[in-house]
Order: structure tokens, then sequence, then C-alpha cells
């Protein structure tokens, strides 16, 4: 049976397979290729709707936001204090639903577990602990955006605070979704 985790990255990757990712090859369906000129076209970054202080509301700590450059964009809240959660954020548009990407993958799909998210059409998460620290993943739909929400805490951590605190996040990415 494959970890939470590795479900999660391959609900990543197979989500950016069927987003169609490319610049619209031929063959590619029209849906797709609209989705990646879209993405192409897209000055926003999942940060541009958070801050530090919000995070660090959610995360409980003090948080510092790494933004990254226009080229290379990056969305990455990390503690200021030794010992606290770190949250990376991305995101791709996808027409297909969260719901139906899942639904493919079988029972693969099914080990990532459905939370409540205000204003979000689907969202979910995997929790790996592990003695060592804490991996959470988290996936919210709204619209055609489809945000992902990576986190880690090294021992000790607090599980249901870790799982809580990024759902919070998925729900403050929900809420500052591009519309559209």
């Amino acid at each position: 049976m494959r970890s939470p985790l590795a479900v999660a990255l391959a609900v990543v990757a197979a989500a950016g397979a069927l987003a169609g990712c490319s610049s619209g090859s031929s063959g590619a369906p029209a849906a797709a290729s609209s989705l990646a000129s879209r993405a192409g076209d897209v000055t926003w970054n999942p940060c541009d709707g958070l801050t530090p202080a919000q995070v660090s509301r959610i995360a409980g700590t003090a948080m510092t936001e790494q933004t990254g450059t226009a080229d290379q964009p990056r969305c990455t809240f990390t503690p200021v204090r030794k010992g606290g959660p770190a949250y990376d954020v991305s995101y791709l548009f996808f027409d297909g639903g969260l719901d139906a990407a899942l639904a493919s993958m079988g029972a693969a799909g099914r080990q990532l577990r459905p939370v409540e998210v205000p204003g979000a059409d689907a969202a979910r998460v995997a929790v790996k602990p592990r003695p060592s620290g804490i991996l959470v993943t988290g996936f919210v739909q709204t619209g055609g955006v489809v945000q992902s929400v990576n986190a880690a805490q090294l021992a000790p951590y607090d599980q249901e605070q870790l799982v809580s605190s990024t759902t919070a996040l998925l729900a403050a990415l929900a809420k500052a979704a591009p519309q559209g």
C-alpha cells in the first residue's frame, strides 16, 4: 500500500498531466489548451492572498514569507523560531476537478480524506506522521484552480494542530483564489 504522501505527490503529478500544462501541443483537448494558455498569462501567486501575519495566526507561531522572483515564483512560509511548522504552497489550473482526478486514481486517490473548506469545490488532506516529524499535504479546488499546501514539522509536533493549520491555510487560499 502506498503512503498518503506518495499518493499526494502522485495526485499533483496526475493533476499536472491532466491540466495540459504544455503550451497547447497538437492533439491536446481544447479545454486543456485554453487552461495552459491562461496559466502562462497569470501574474498571480498564492502568496498574493496571504500575509506572514495571517499565516502566523493560522500556525500559532511567527512565520516569515519567501515569494521568489517574477521568473521563479515561490510561496513558502517558514517559522521564525526553530521547531515550528513550515508550509509550501503551489497551484495549477485544472478543468477536470479534484474529485475527478482522485476518482480516476482508484484506491490511491481514496487515501486522501475529504475536509470541509468554506468556498471550496473540493478539498482533501493526507497525513504522514513519523517519529522524526510529520508531513501533511492538502489540496483545495476553487473553479479551475487547484492549490496545494505541503506542511512539515520536526518532532516534537502536534498532529492535530498541523492538520488544523493546514486546513485553515487551504481555506485562506480558497478565499483568495482568482475567479474565472
